[in-house]
């Protein structure tokens, strides 16, 4: 058997497939930090407060409606981003993928994209 078709073997193996695509797990777990933003993240989208299909559910409206106009493209294309990342931070949190490398790049990223827009803008988001 050629090389080639040994890896289109081994990659045709449903049991090889799954371990591939099985997130790596975190032994250190999330910081308590990252865990009660997390916590704050699945509720808003548990309680229908943030919809994990519409940006423009994370946005503070109160706060949004008094930036200047240049700035809405910014907040809008960040709340695109965040919405992808949250939808992600979902999906692996329900398939039991919490404790993961993958999640806590995810949260972070959250974390950090909502702050650094907030820290000039105020509290554009609802998280």
């Amino acid at each position: 058997m050629s090389e080639e078709s040994q890896q289109k073997t081994v990659f045709k193996d449903p049991a090889t497939q799954e371990l591939l695509n099985k997130p790596v797990a975190d032994p250190s777990g999330v910081s308590s930090d990252e865990e009660s933003f997390l916590n704050l993240v699945l509720s808003l989208v548990n309680e229908g407060k943030i919809d994990i299909h519409a940006p423009s559910s994370l946005i503070n409206n109160e706060v949004y409606d008094k930036l200047d106009p240049m700035v809405h493209g910014k907040v809008d294309l960040e709340a695109v981003n965040l919405v992808n990342s949250i939808r992600q931070i979902k999906d692996l949190y329900d398939n039991g993928f919490a404790n993961t490398f993958q999640m806590k790049s995810l949260v972070s990223t959250v974390f950090n994209i909502k702050n650094r827009l907030e820290l000039y803008k105020g509290d554009v988001f609802i998280i």
